[in-house]
């Protein structure tokens, strides 16, 4: 077994040393990097997708989750939109600002921007689809609690 010199015992303790404070910033940045992502995946500087005008307007009905009931209003006016979600049991309010992240002429892909309420689904994406019957079928949030209904236009 050999012995550390002194020299040797001191670069030791400088590299821990840089280990000790480079580690925890590193994990930092990468926990920021993270946050950032789920807050706004989408590049926001895009050109927003060209949005059908039977989408634009507001849309109202009751979506549900299997467990709850959900008064929906969502308006359309164009790249953006706001949505406001109920819980018909508790009176639970959530409202999102979002913008369009991906249009076809009969399905729009929204994205939240921001949300306000306390228990808010932080699931950023929703999903409008026309119907031929008039009807705007509507879905949001992750696997396992994802709401759906259908709203209707007025």
């Amino acid at each position: 077994m050999e012995w550390e010199t002194p020299e040797q015992r001191a670069i030791r303790r400088k590299h821990r040393m840089r280990l000790a404070v480079v580690g925890p910033i590193a994990v930092l940045a990468v926990g920021i990097a993270v946050v950032a992502y789920m807050r706004d995946p989408e590049n926001t500087n895009s050109p927003a997708p060209q949005v059908s005008p039977a989408f634009v307007g507001e849309w109202r009905g009751v979506a549900d989750n299997g467990r709850d009931t959900f008064d929906i209003v969502l308006r359309i006016t164009g790249d953006t939109a706001d949505r406001t979600v109920t819980n018909k049991a508790s009176g639970a309010r959530c409202e999102y600002a979002e913008r369009v992240s991906a249009a076809t002429e009969t399905e729009l892909t929204l994205t939240a921007r921001s949300s306000t309420g306390m228990g808010c689904d932080t699931d950023p994406r929703t999903t409008a689809q026309l119907h031929t019957d008039g009807g705007l079928a509507y879905r949001t949030g992750p696997a396992g609690s994802t709401v759906t209904g259908t709203l209707r236009k007025g």
